[in-house]
């Protein structure tokens, strides 16, 4: 489910891409495009994805050891309602790794064609 607000700058414009990062305060996916978030999701479907990590904020993590918002999914919203699928899951932690990764194999990612976000999970086709 999607939550938005009813103000017009707050419509997702679904022919451009989008930032998705996990909002840990709201346990949920947040949706940003225009430096705005836009949206609030528990769920949602993704297509020409490309994972990215702001080195920078990861550094700032690492000094700090305190988390900031410097990782997400650059991509085109597919669906707001989620399906499950079968996939690789992939996951991040800035303390362990420098980018996203496969989860079981440990091997970098940086591209997908397609991903579902479920609640604490990413899995690519």
């Amino acid at each position: 489910m999607i939550r938005t607000k009813e103000d017009k700058r707050y419509d997702i414009d679904f022919s451009r891409k989008v930032f998705v990062y996990k909002n840990l305060h709201k346990d949920c996916w947040s949706v940003k495009q225009d430096g705005l978030v836009k949206a609030h999701a528990d769920e949602l479907e993704m297509w020409d994805c490309s994972f990215r990590v702001n080195q920078k904020g990861r550094e700032k993590v690492l000094k700090e050891k305190r988390k900031n918002v410097h990782a997400g999914i650059l991509g085109r919203v597919d669906d707001l309602g989620g399906t499950v699928m079968i996939g690789t899951e992939v996951t991040y932690n800035p303390y362990k790794y420098n980018s996203f990764v496969d989860k079981n194999t440990e091997n970098p990612v940086y591209y997908t064609g397609f991903a579902t976000l479920t609640h604490n999970k990413v899995l690519t086709a």
